[in-house]
C-alpha cells in the first residue's frame, strides 16, 4: 500500500487477512488465541510477494482501494504491478471504488489556465485538484468547463472570426493530468454550437453532439448535429435538427445540458409550452414540453430564466427558481410531476444564482461570493464558504477519480 509520503509500505498481516478472508478460509478462533506472539510473527513474516501477487483478484482489489496518484505510482514497482493497472478490468473496479466516495469539481472563476478544485462532501473545502491549460489550446480565450463524467470533463475554448463561431473541445482527466483535443468539427454560421456529451454504459464509450448551423436558408437558420465517437475518434454528421438550444440565465454558452437515463437534455424555449430538446446513444432526437404553469399566475410565479435541468437521484428534473422560493419538478412515465415547492435564503437583489447542480439527493445552487446545498431527504439548505475570491463564470459536477484515458481506449497507458 503507499502511504501518504509516496512511500511503499507493506502490512504482511493485512495481506494475509484479505487473501484469507475472499478464499472462504475459516480460522479456528480457540487456536488463535492461544497462538503465541512469536508464532504468529513467524506465520505472517513466511508470506512473500509471490503469495500476495499470485491471488491476482486480492491483488487488484487492493490497489483499486488506492487514490489515482498512489495508483500511477506503484507503475514503477515492477512489470507485474504496471501491468496489473493498466487494463479495462483493473479501471471498472477501481472506478467503482471512487464511485463510493463521490466529490464534485469546481472551476470558480475562468482564467487564463482553468484551476480546478475538489469539494468532498462533509467538508466542502476547496482543495486545488489540478491545472489545466493543455498545449495547442486558444489561449484568448478562456476553457470553461461543461461537463463531467467517469472521471472525465468535458472543457470548450472558444474560437470565432468574423461570420464563424465555435469551439476547441478537449476532454481531459484532472487525476491523471492527461488532455486530448478533439478534431475540429464544421464550421458553424452566425452562432456558436451546442455541445452535449453522453456516455454508455462501457466506461469507455463516450459521444460528443455538436448541433451547429450552417447558413441560412428561406426559414430561418439551417441547424445540424454531427457526433464524435470515442470508438471511432472522428465526427459525422447525423442530419438536420429543428431546435437551437437556448442560452441558460447568466451560463455564456449554449452548451449547458444534463445527461439522464441515457439522453442528453436541452433547454430550448422557456416560452409557453416550453421546449426540451433531447437526443439519446442511438443519435434519435425528439422534444418534449416544461411543466404547465397557468397563465392566471403571476409573472415571477410562472417558469422564469433560472430555470434548470439536472440529473436528481437518477431522474431527469427540473428546478424553477422564483423570487423567494423555488419548484422541483420530476419526469415520470412519460409526464411532469411537481415534487417539491420551498423556500429560497438568498433569492434577491444581491445574490443571484450563477450556476446550479446535482448529486443524488442534493443540489448545489453557485451565488457570487458563496455556494449553497439543499438535501432533498431532509429539505434543508446549507450555507457554504467560497473560494479566496468571488465566483466568475463558476462551473461545479459530481466528480470520481478514474484511470480511464481521454480517448475512451481499454488500455491505460498514461503518463
Amino acid at each position: 500500500l503507499l502511504g501518504s509520503d509516496g512511500c511503499l509500505v507493506f502490512v504482511s498481516s493485512f495481506f494475509w487477512s484479505l487473501s484469507d478472508g475472499y478464499q472462504g478460509v475459516t480460522i479456528n478462533k480457540q487456536k488463535k488465541m492461544v497462538e503465541t506472539r512469536a508464532q504468529h510473527r513467524r506465520r505472517v513474516t513466511s508470506l512473500t510477494w509471490d503469495d500476495v501477487e499470485s491471488k491476482q483478484d486480492v491483488f487488484r482489489d487492493i490497489l483499486s482501494r488506492l487514490s489515482v496518484r498512489s495508483i500511477r505510482s506503484v507503475k514503477t514497482v515492477n512489470r507485474y504491478w504496471r501491468d496489473s493497472v493498466r487494463d479495462k478490468h483493473f479501471a471498472t473496479i477501481q472506478l467503482a471504488q471512487s464511485r463510493k466516495k463521490p466529490s464534485y469539481i469546481a472551476c470558480p472563476r475562468v482564467n487564463n489556465a482553468m484551476e480546478l478544485y475538489l469539494l468532498k462532501p462533509g467538508e466542502f473545502d476547496f482543495r486545488h485538484h489540478a491545472t489545466v491549460d493543455p498545449p495547442g489550446r486558444n489561449a484568448e480565450h478562456h476553457m470553461l468547463m461543461i461537463a463531467s463524467f467517469n472521471g472525465l470533463v468535458c472543457c470548450i475554448n472558444q474560437l470565432s472570426d468574423e461570420n464563424e463561431e465555435d469551439y476547441q473541445i478537449w476532454i481531459c482527466n484532472p487525476a491523471t493530468e492527461q488532455t486530448l483535443l478533439l478534431p475540429q468539427g464544421r464550421p458553424s454560421f452566425w452562432t456558436e454550437p451546442s455541445i452535449g456529451v453522453a456516455y454508455g454504459p462501457d466506461m469507455s464509450e463516450y459521444k460528443i453532439f455538436r448541433i451547429v448551423s450552417d447558413g441560412e436558408n428561406g426559414a430561418g437558420l439551417h441547424i445540424e448535429c454531427e457526433v464524435y465517437s470515442s470508438s471511432t475518434g472522428a465526427w459525422r454528421i447525423i442530419g438536420a435538427v429543428t431546435h437551437l438550444p437556448m442560452y441558460v440565465f447568466l451560463i455564456p454558452h449554449r452548451s449547458s445540458h444534463v445527461f439522464v437515463g441515457g439522453k442528453i437534455y436541452w433547454l430550448v424555449s422557456l416560452e409557453d409550452p416550453g421546449i426540451i430538446l433531447y437526443v439519446d446513444m442511438e443519435e434519435r432526437f425528439g422534444v418534449m414540453e416544461l411543466p404547465y404553469y397557468s397563465p392566471d399566475l403571476r409573472y415571477e410565479d410562472r417558469i422564469t430564466d433560472c430555470t434548470y435541468l439536472i440529473n436528481l437521484g437518477g431522474s431527469l428534473s427540473l428546478v424553477v427558481l422564483h423570487v423567494d422560493y423555488f419548484d422541483i419538478w420530476e419526469w415520470k412515465e412519460a409526464s411532469w410531476v411537481p415534487v417539491i415547492e420551498d423556500y429560497l435564503p438568498f433569492m434577491n437583489f444581491s445574490e443571484i444564482v450563477l450556476f446550479l447542480t446535482s448529486s443524488e439527493k442534493e443540489i448545489l445552487c453557485v451565488t457570487e461570493w458563496q455556494w449553497w446545498t439543499y438535501h432533498v431527504n431532509t429539505r434543508k439548505w446549507e450555507e457554504r464558504g467560497g473560494p479566496p475570491t468571488q465566483f466568475t463564470n463558476p462551473a461545479m459536477f459530481p466528480f470520481t477519480e478514474s484511470l480511464l484515458p481521454c480517448n475512451g481506449g481499454v488500455r491505460l497507458e498514461g503518463r
